[in-house]
């Protein structure tokens, strides 16, 4: 093995020699953080009967679902015995205490996850990336954690009519009536091959068919969609695009591969020129930023700017040109000629590269953002190189503003998304309709306005096919019967198409996706259907190549924002995503990888942010220029007495974080807000899907109701909402936003 050498860059002159820090309370060195880093156990050791008889309800609350996946209360927890077959294991038996392995796939949007699953008398327990796929790669938080939603007790389990419980004969009679001349049907943004050959049936006798998830841009749009290739790339330049974690493109292991050096297996020397390199341009502080070897932080309206000059820089022809004002407010304290510098750096590496670079843009930034990462790619050569062009299926479906406009009395939702909580005017188009019909995992805001609600099936009790983001067949074969009686959306559509629902003896899921299977491999005997189910994936099924022509619209940016207009990002949160993972105990309690804030979310803002908006004044103490133990110089130091709970700072159990107003135009939410280090001036983040029920008084939540819960146990009093802040015009960032302090403080969890 070779010994590693690292040489860690100097500190810069005048700054803190450290420049990662636990909390603020360990930067400003705050009496309170040191009290508590030397105490082995913070909360005492010893607990009063009232926090015991506490701690016994709350664990069995949120257990909830750990204890059903152990089989607890779950009498007929079983798997179908007939029709999976078992991940290069055989023959097929169960032994008690021997594992059994199947693969499967993770249904989301940008590219299925694949999967092996570990089953344990017919139960699954664990999840792992089948390394044999062809698009094979890790698995993240989200994914690891879908294996306790399977489980989860706030699960849906009743078929609903009008907030009633009702059965399945009366849903079957019910979508009998359905006119699909008059239906409008709305899908998740993911791909499967099953469900694109149903919704054209359809279509063919009617209906109309609609894609809608809320943090799912615009993309490349008619179905168009980039791959891009890690292993190939030598240099990288990400426009506002985390793509090692919320905004997952690519394979993340041949990124992390050619990190290495070509010292990936340990035997050989770091080698400088086969590492890749990596700049990143963005709002937040993310996992991508971390590893980047030159980040810029700037406001999300910037990402343009700077992707512009920088297409300029290369040749590509742009009506942009860039004000020096602008350019140099994205450099503190500097000028014009540092930001020509770094755009001038970048382009210079990038154009040396050649074919060899990458440029990816965040799937959620503007379209003006993804035509100008695709001029410069095309500019490199990049093209068919490092970058893919393919073609999906995905172009047939609508948007949410075509939705709008069209004309329905039936609208069917089958998207994982909860568009009554997050997505804007969506209660309009619904008074559109005469009925409603919602499918989903949870009951819901959508699912309580909706005529139907009708329980799904997870996707590990589900029948259906998907595709993984180079577009690779990949086979759901379910792992157990549904445990709550859900039914898949496969079967859902094949009702609608006058179908039947099973009756134990043989799924018609199963039956759509063979016919599918057929279609595309061409192929019809058992044995190459045993063998797709077995590996989880067919071989050569990939999207084919297409090609795309840059069209670069005029470039235009709002005016820079400030201390007194900011602008707002409406954030993937990492634990809940866009709200559908609410419910969901370990994700909650799974700490956000950067501000370490559990159970909740915040408004983000920079240390100068905060300074200007008066909060990080707040949390330390300026000592004036005063002889300190024989030191003139002026210096700052934690005031000795601060605890946390005079100024809301404070660390472990003391942790608390001010409350702000943030006001875009006549809308208003009130969030507490936390520093975070790397982020961009001028410029708040706010992670969404939180906020969905709460009987605390909390503002900027929506009340829960108990005759209709939208939230289980796990997701009552947790965050703020702050999808009123959003519109239609505005689903990833806002401008001209107000901010004001109004005194308060909130409570928060933050790990270490």
């Amino acid at each position: 093995m070779s010994k590693r050498k690292i040489n860690h860059p100097k500190a810069p002159k005048g700054g803190d020699a450290v420049t990662a820090w636990r909390s603020v309370g360990e930067k400003e060195g705050f009496k309170s953080f040191r009290h508590e880093l030397d105490r082995e156990f913070p909360n005492g050791d010893t607990l009063t009967e009232g926090e015991q008889e506490l701690s016994r309800r709350s664990f069995t609350k949120l257990m909830g679902a750990s204890t059903a996946l152990a089989g607890l209360g779950l009498a007929a927890c079983r798997r179908p015995e007939s029709y999976i077959v078992p991940y290069k294991k055989a023959p097929e038996w169960i032994i008690p205490g021997k594992p059994l392995f199947y693969a499967t796939s993770r249904p989301a949007a940008g590219g299925a996850t694949p999967l092996v699953v570990t089953t344990y008398e017919g139960r699954p327990t664990k999840l792992e990336p089948n390394s044999d796929h062809p698009n094979a790669r890790g698995t993240n938080a989200i994914t690891q954690a879908s294996v306790l939603d399977l489980y989860s007790p706030s699960r849906s389990q009743v078929i609903l009519r009008c907030g009633k419980a009702s059965d399945q004969g009366a849903l079957v009679e019910g979508l009998k009536a359905v006119d699909l001349k008059e239906t409008a049907i709305v899908f998740g943004a993911d791909d499967s091959p099953t469900r694109n050959r149903l919704a054209k049936e359809l279509v063919a006798k009617g209906a109309k068919i609609f894609s809608y998830e809320p943090l799912v841009g615009e993309g490349m749009g008619a179905g168009t969609q980039l791959v891009h290739d890690f292993a190939k790339a030598d240099r990288i330049l990400s426009l506002d695009s985390d793509f090692l974690e919320t905004d997952a493109t690519g394979n993340s292991r041949e990124f992390s591969k050619r990190r290495m050096g070509g010292a990936s297996d340990y035997k050989n020397e770091i080698d400088a020129d086969q590492m890749n390199r990596l700049y990143q341009v963005e709002t937040q502080f993310s996992l991508t930023g971390g590893m980047a070897d030159h980040r810029l932080r700037v406001a999300p309206s910037r990402v343009a700017m700077v992707a512009a000059e920088i297409a300029k820089e290369l040749g590509v022809k742009v009506n942009f040109s860039a004000d020096k004002a602008d350019k140099a407010a994205l450099f503190p304290g500097g000028s014009a000629a540092e930001f020509d510098q770094w755009i001038k750096g970048c382009a210079e590496d990038l154009k040396a590269a050649g074919s060899k670079a990458m440029v990816i843009a965040g799937t959620r930034q503007s379209k003006t953002v993804q035509q100008l990462a695709l001029a410069i790619n095309e500019k490199l050569g990049a093209i068919g190189s490092t970058v893919k062009v393919v073609k999906t299926d995905l172009g047939q479906y609508g948007t949410l503003a075509d939705l709008k406009a069209a004309d329905f009395k039936t609208l069917v939702l089958l998207t994982p998304a909860d568009p009554v909580y997050d997505a804007d005017g969506f209660e309009d188009i619904c008074k559109k309709a005469e009925t409603t019909i919602h499918w989903g995992l949870r009951t819901n805001a959508t699912a309580w306005g909706s005529t139907w609600h009708v329980p799904a099936a997870h996707y590990l009790e589900s029948w259906s096919d998907t595709r993984s983001e180079e577009g690779t067949l990949s086979l759901l074969q379910p792992m157990i019967l549904p445990l709550y009686g859900g039914i898949s959306e496969i079967d859902l559509l094949h009702v609608l198409l006058g179908g039947k629902f099973g009756d134990g003896e043989l799924s018609p899921a199963m039956g759509e996706v063979k016919t599918t299977f057929k279609a595309i491999t061409g192929k019809s005997d058992d044995e190459a259907w045993q063998v797709a189910l077995r590996d989880g994936f067919v071989a050569d099924t990939a999207y084919a190549t297409s090609s795309a022509k840059a069209q670069i619209p005029e470039v235009v940016i709002p005016a820079a924002p400030s201390k007194d207009t900011l602008e707002i990002v409406f954030g993937t949160d990492s634990s809940v995503w866009d709200g559908r993972y609410i419910d969901n105990a370990w994700l909650q309690e799974a700490p956000d990888p950067l501000t370490k804030l559990t159970w909740d979310n915040a408004a983000q803002v920079s240390p100068q942010t905060a300074k200007d908006l008066g909060i990080y004044d707040k949390l330390i103490e300026v000592e004036p220029k005063a002889s300190f133990l024989g030191l003139t110089a002026p210096f700052k130091r934690a005031d000795e007495s601060h605890t946390g709970e005079d100024n809301g700072v404070g660390e472990g159990e003391n942790a608390k974080a001010p409350f702000i107003t943030v006001t875009i135009g006549s809308r208003e939410v009130t969030i507490p807000a936390v520093i975070a280090f790397g982020h961009a001036d001028n410029a708040i983040t706010i992670p969404v899907g939180y906020g969905q029920a709460a009987d605390d008084g909390r503002k900027s939540a929506i009340k829960f109701e108990e005759s209709k819960p939208t939230v289980g146990d796990v997701g009552l009093n947790t965050g703020f909402n702050v999808y009123p802040l959003r519109s239609a015009k505005t689903p990833y960032f806002a401008t001209g936003a107000k901010v004001g302090v109004t005194g308060d403080y909130y409570k928060i969890a933050l790990t270490q």
